[in-house]
């Protein structure tokens, strides 16, 4: 047995030694396949940047800028004021004054442990909303945000006359959120009411790999991996993992049930990422 086993693993004549030496090759070049065409391992190390000017629509756009839309559509927003903030700090202030003497009142050990049970985490909501407020801004810096926001509402308006008669418009926007790999940007749904466009601006980055494809999924951006490509529209395989790219959404489909956008990997049935499109205007 014991030379069986020698003949096998260590061979002895010329034909053994190619029989080896081929059996090595083959797998060597097994695991190249597996390792470059199917986990297309080297993609990890390598970044697919596309830069694609904006999408071509039937209308004439003239010299409107399509990026400049987007951002102007993203744009806006706000926080609450510190009156908000001062408002919810007091109220927690008082109802922690009410049941230290309500307990103090009782007196009992498990008067006394229930009110440090629900007063402790009580005191942490305070510590953050006190630290909350010194980020607020001021009254004068408010004042300012205030102004360059409606100067942003201008400049949208002007550029949604200027576009009256093309009517190309952003329907939906929405930012991309991490699921299996990092990934972030802006996606846009731009449509002039014929043709529907899906456009990830030049923020736009995840990992690259294997048999990526767009989706518009009917779930939501954090839910299951089965629940995002159970019901979805393939827009086709992805441009690249960097920078601006138009994908052609076809004509009918329903953006209010399909509104979610997912960077998925056909391959391993993974989401690398995922945005939510909100409806503009």
């Amino acid at each position: 047995m014991k030379q069986l086993l020698n003949r096998l693993l260590i061979p002895r004549t010329t034909g053994g030694r190619w029989t080896a030496a081929a059996g090595t090759a083959v797998l060597a070049a097994l695991a190249f396949y597996l390792a470059f065409f199917v986990f297309g391992f080297h993609l990890i190390f390598v970044d697919e940047v596309v830069d694609e000017e904006a999408p071509e629509f039937a209308v004439d756009l003239g010299e409107t800028d399509i990026d400049e839309l987007i951002s102007a559509a993203v744009a806006g927003g706000g926080s609450e004021g510190r009156a908000a903030l001062a408002e919810q700090r007091s109220e927690l202030e008082a109802e922690a004054d009410r049941m230290r003497e309500e307990a103090m009142a009782d007196g009992s050990d498990e008067a006394m442990g229930e009110m440090y049970g629900h007063l402790d985490p009580m005191q942490e909501a305070i510590a953050q909303i006190a630290a909350a407020e010194e980020q607020m801004m001021t009254d004068e810096e408010v004042a300012q945000a205030a102004g360059e926001r409606s100067q942003e509402r201008a400049q949208t308006e002007a550029a949604a006359e200027q576009m009256a008669e093309g009517t190309v418009r952003v329907a939906a926007v929405g930012s991309f959120i991490s699921r299996s790999h990092p990934s972030s940007g802006t996606a846009a749904v731009l449509t002039d009411g014929t043709q529907t466009f899906l456009r990830f601006d030049d923020d736009f980055a995840t990992d690259n790999g294997p048999d990526l494809n767009v989706y518009l999924s009917a779930a939501r951006p954090n839910d299951s991996v089965g629940d995002l490509a159970s019901d979805f529209i393939d827009l086709g395989d992805m441009k690249g993992n960097i920078g601006a790219q138009n994908y052609e959404v076809p004509a009918g489909t329903d953006l209010d049930r399909y509104r979610t956008v997912v960077i998925w990997c056909v391959r391993f049935s993974v989401a690398f990422g995922a945005a939510e499109l909100a409806p503009v205007g």
